[in-house]
């Protein structure tokens, strides 16, 4: 599903210029080319667009994986007679091969039936001493590659930038590098007692969706309580007590969707013994479910009591006003505590 994003008080002419549309995928955003053909980590999407990249311009990453000569061919898949490689390249010097894992497997027993005069195993692995001193073997994280993929996001050639670009977005999204600037807890307020219910009840919450929202990244939810919910509703004090981790993000169009999207997320079964709380958001007088505005709903784990005495949101920001900072790292939720 594609929407069309328009700043606004712009003229009827220019809002039929588009800047950029949203992708959708199963109601998720999708934020890389590679997200594109579905939610999931895939080695060979990795692989295939770090191939193309090392096509388009071979010299750093020969240097990243010790590859001596200058590259001739690059093959994707490459059939050997004991096994497939990731990534084969044919230098002026010899054979090399790049073997791939998405997670922390030492890959050096199944890179010995590829031959070639070395290998290069690319990987969340960090490899011992000994196996530092295999000659034919190099052993290469991902961080070490992201730091190529910086450094070619800046390239001149167009196609370098976006597919670099692309990479270290899919390699961030499933956690596979860190995040320079990582957002850990999505923090909204909670004044009122049918939001508070789904929360505690129903561990959901849902806002108006914002197009390019850092939401997407984000790994858990904190709510903060306000003065006016908690003054009605014993147990609850106010700040930042309960933290719940996110399990998935939607994106919902209307009432009938969100339904629908719930009971696919939640299970029927879920669906009916929580039914009197998720149709609560339906008759609450700010919610306007005629309207054509998108909303965006987050499914989460049961919420942990983490914060006792609550976190005060003046520690995290100016003032006592609407909480105004919505993404925070545990580092600043644990500072804000102590204060």
């Amino acid at each position: 599903m594609f929407t069309e994003r328009s700043p606004r008080n712009m003229s009827d002419k220019n809002k039929k210029q588009i800047d950029q549309i949203d992708l959708f995928r199963g109601g998720s955003i999708v934020s890389s080319l590679s997200g594109a053909f579905g939610g999931s980590l895939r080695e060979t999407r990795v692989t295939a667009l770090l191939g193309y990249l090392i096509g388009l311009n071979p010299s750093p990453y020969l240097t990243l994986f010790n590859f001596s000569g200058e590259a001739r061919s690059i093959t994707l898949e490459n059939q050997h007679e004991l096994g497939r490689s990731d990534i084969f390249i044919q230098t002026t010097d010899g054979k090399y091969v790049v073997e791939a894992k998405v997670d922390a497997t030492d890959a050096f027993q199944q890179s010995k039936k590829y031959g070639g005069r070395k290998t290069a195993l690319l990987s969340s692995h960090r490899p011992s001493n000994k196996q530092r001193k295999h000659k034919r073997v190099i052993y290469v994280h991902w961080e070490e590659l992201a730091q190529v993929l910086e450094s070619e996001s800046n390239s001149k050639n167009p196609s370098v930038r976006f597919v670099s670009n692309d990479l270290l977005q899919y390699l961030k999204e499933h956690h596979m590098i860190r995040e320079k600037e990582s957002v850990e807890l999505y923090a909204r307020e909670i004044n009122e007692q049918t939001t508070l219910t789904l929360f505690l009840h129903a561990h959901m919450y849902g806002c108006w969706y914002q197009s390019g929202s850092k939401l997407p990244k984000a790994r858990y939810f904190a709510p903060h309580f306000a003065k006016k919910i908690s003054n009605v509703h014993p147990g609850v004090h106010v700040g930042i007590s309960y933290i719940a981790q996110i399990e998935r993000i939607e994106v919902v169009s209307d009432w009938a969707n969100f339904i629908d999207t719930t009971i696919s997320v939640r299970g029927k079964t879920w669906f009916n013994k929580h039914k009197d709380v998720v149709e609560a958001l339906r008759r609450h007088p700010d919610w306007d479910w005629k309207s054509d505005k998108k909303r965006t709903f987050i499914y989460m784990s049961a919420p942990r009591l983490v914060f006792s005495p609550p976190v005060k949101k003046e520690n995290l920001q100016e003032g006592k006003g609407w909480l105004s900072k919505n993404y925070l790292s545990f580092d600043e939720l644990f500072e804000a505590w102590g204060c």
